[in-house]
C-alpha cells in the first residue's frame, strides 16, 4: 500500500516552569482560527495545526498518561519531540528526565532555548550546559537544531514549526493512509449522556464513522467522531486527534485500537492482548484465577515512582488473585477531574509522596471515596493490601438490613429519616432499596449517616442511627432499607 509524508506527531518536554504551556499557547493561538482554542486541551489532550499547507499534531502536557505507560512498551506515539530549556535557568532535574525519555525512544528532537526575551537569558552558557549532558548544537558540529524562543514575543516560532516539519522529511516519516485504522488511546472519560468517550490519535490509516474498533481490553461502534475543536466528521486520516464513542466498556490510557470487522473482534483482541503482555504492560495487571476488579487512580510525584508503584500492584494482582486495573495514571496531585472519574467507576486513589490541596481531601471525604497516601512506597503496598482484603470480608457479610422508624425533612431528591439496623451494617456511600411490605418501592443511595449525633462511616446492627437518603421515592415508617 502507498506510503504518504505523516503529519507529524510532536510532543513537547521540559522542566517545570521553563514555558512548555506559554509555546503551546502561542502556537495554538496563532494557528487556530477560534474561540474555543484555549479549551482544547480540556476536551481532548491534543491538537492539529495548519502551517504553510502542512498539518502538524500536537500531544499536550508531557505528564500525559498515555506516555508514562508508554515508556515501558516499546511503543511510542510522537514523531519529533521539542525539548524546552529556559535561556534564564538552564538544565534542570526535568531536562535531563526529559533527555533520558527522548533517548530510550530514539525519537528526533529539537531544543527551544526559549524565554530568549529576558533580560537574564544566557543562551551560551546553556548551550554549554547542553553539550556536557552529550546534546550537541548543530552549529558546534552536533546534530541537534536549537531554536530561540519567545513565546510573549513569537521570537522562533516560525522557525520551530518549520524545522518539525524539517525533521519528519530527515527521518523520511511516513505512513499509509487508506488502509484500517490504527494508534493509540490518549484520554478516557464518562459522559454521563453519551457514556463512554476516548480521545485517540490515528498513527496509520483511516478512521470512518460507523467502523468498529477494538483495544485489548475493550471494543466499540464509532458512533461519535468529533475533530479537536468538537465539530462532528465523517472520517480521520492519519496523525488527526479525534473524539471517540461509545466503549461498550472501559479502555486503558495507552492501549493500542485497531478498526476492524466485527467478526474479527476475539481474534484481533487476543493479538493485541498478547501484544500487551509482550511489551509488559503496566496499567492492566490481570490475574488467572481473578475473585474480582479494582480500579485505581494513580498519582506520584515522578516518573520514577510510577515505575515503581507499577511493580508493587503487579505483584499484588498475583498475590490476592485480582485485577488490578489503573484508569488514570499521571504526575502531580489529585484533581477535580479525578474525582469524577473515581466517582463514575468507583475507583480508589494512591497518592504517593504528594501534597493533596485540603479542598481537594475533603471532596473526596465527602464524595466517600478511598484514598490510600504515603511517601514511603513499602506502605502503600501494606494499606492498598488490606484495604482489598477488607472489601473482599466485606462481600461475606450479611447485607444490611434497616427498619424506618422515624421521618424527618424530605426534598424531591433527598429525604431524611431514623431507624434501627436489623441485620448486618448499613455503610455510608451504600446504594440501598425500599422496601414496603415487602414490595419494592425504589432504590437510593445513603449520603449522610449519623450515630449518636456524629457523622459515621457505618452502623451496626442493632445499633440506631439518622439518615439521608438519595432517592425520589418517599419513605415511610415501617420500610425497609436494604444495602445492595
Amino acid at each position: 500500500m502507498a506510503l504518504i509524508k505523516k503529519p507529524p506527531i510532536v510532543t513537547i518536554l521540559g522542566h517545570v516552569d521553563h514555558g512548555k504551556t506559554s509555546l503551546l499557547d502561542y502556537i495554538r493561538k496563532t494557528n487556530i482560527a477560534s474561540l474555543e482554542a484555549g479549551n482544547i486541551t480540556q476536551k481532548i489532550g491534543a491538537y492539529e495545526i495548519e502551517y504553510k499547507g502542512e498539518k502538524i499534531t500536537f500531544i499536550d502536557t508531557p505528564g500525559h498518561e498515555a506516555f508514562t505507560k508508554l515508556r515501558e512498551r516499546g511503543a511510542k506515539i510522537a514523531d519529533v519531540a521539542v525539548l524546552v530549556v529556559a535561556a534564564d535557568e538552564g538544565i534542570k532535574p526535568q531536562t535531563k528526565e526529559s533527555l533520558e525519555f527522548l533517548k530510550a525512544f530514539n525519537i528526533p528532537f529539537i531544543v527551544a532555548l526559549n524565554k530568549i526575551d529576558k533580560k537574564e537569558a544566557d543562551p551560551e552558557k546553556v548551550l554549554g550546559e547542553l553539550t556536557e549532558i552529550g546534546v550537541i548544537p548543530e552549529k558546534w558540529g552536533g546534530e541537534t537544531p536549537i531554536i530561540y524562543t519567545s513565546a510573549k514575543t513569537g521570537e522562533g516560532i516560525d522557525e520551530l514549526l518549520e524545522t518539525i516539519l524539517i525533521l519528519r522529511d530527515l527521518y523520511d516519516i511516513k505512513t499509509e493512509e487508506e488502509s484500517r485504522g490504527e494508534g493509540y488511546i490518549l484520554e478516557v472519560f464518562k459522559d454521563p449522556k453519551r457514556g463512554i468517550l476516548a480521545s485517540l490519535i490515528i498513527n496509520k490509516g483511516k478512521l470512518k464513522f460507523g467502523d468498529f474498533l477494538v483495544t485489548a481490553y475493550s471494543y466499540g461502534k464509532v458512533r461519535i467522531l468529533e475533530d479537536d475543536l468538537g465539530n462532528k466528521i465523517k472520517e480521520a486520516k492519519p496523525s488527526k486527534p479525534v473524539l471517540v464513542g461509545n466503549f461498550e466498556n472501559l479502555p486503558s490510557a495507552g492501549e493500542e485500537f485497531k478498526v476492524i470487522l466485527e467478526e474479527e473482534k476475539e481474534e484481533v483482541q487476543k493479538i493485541l492482548q498478547e501484544k500487551e503482555k509482550e511489551y509488559f504492560k503496566k496499567f492492566i495487571f490481570v490475574s488467572s484465577e481473578s475473585k474480582g476488579d479494582i480500579n485505581l487512580i494513580v498519582r506520584a510525584d515522578h516518573i520514577g515512582s510510577l515505575e515503581a508503584l507499577d511493580k508493587i500492584l503487579q505483584n499484588l494482582a498475583q498475590k490476592l488473585n485480582i485485577n488490578i486495573k489503573i484508569i488514570k495514571q499521571d504526575l502531580g496531585p489529585i484533581t477535580s477531574q479525578d474525582i469524577d472519574l473515581a466517582k463514575d467507576f468507583e475507583a480508589i486513589f494512591i497518592s504517593f509522596n504528594l501534597k493533596n490541596p485540603k479542598n481537594i481531601l475533603d471532596e473526596i471525604r465527602n464524595f466517600n471515596l478511598k484514598i490510600i497516601e504515603d511517601n514511603i512506597i513499602y506502605k502503600i503496598e501494606e494499606k492498598l493490601e488490606n484495604l482489598i482484603k477488607n472489601k473482599e470480608e466485606e462481600k461475606n457479610l450479611p447485607k444490611g438490613k434497616l427498619e424506618v422508624l422515624a421521618t424527618f425533612s424530605k426534598t424531591k431528591s433527598k429525604k431524611t429519616v431514623g431507624g434501627k439496623v436489623i441485620l448486618g451494617r448499613i455503610k455510608l456511600g451504600d446504594k440501598i432499596m425500599i422496601l414496603r411490605n415487602e414490595e419494592f418501592i425504589g432504590r437510593g443511595k445513603i449520603i449522610s449517616l449519623e450515630k449518636n449525633k456524629l457523622p459515621s462511616e457505618e452502623v451496626k446492627e442493632n445499633e440506631l442511627c439518622g439518615l439521608i437518603i438519595e432517592t425520589t421515592k418517599d419513605i415511610e415508617i415501617g420500610d425497609i432499607i436494604i444495602s445492595e
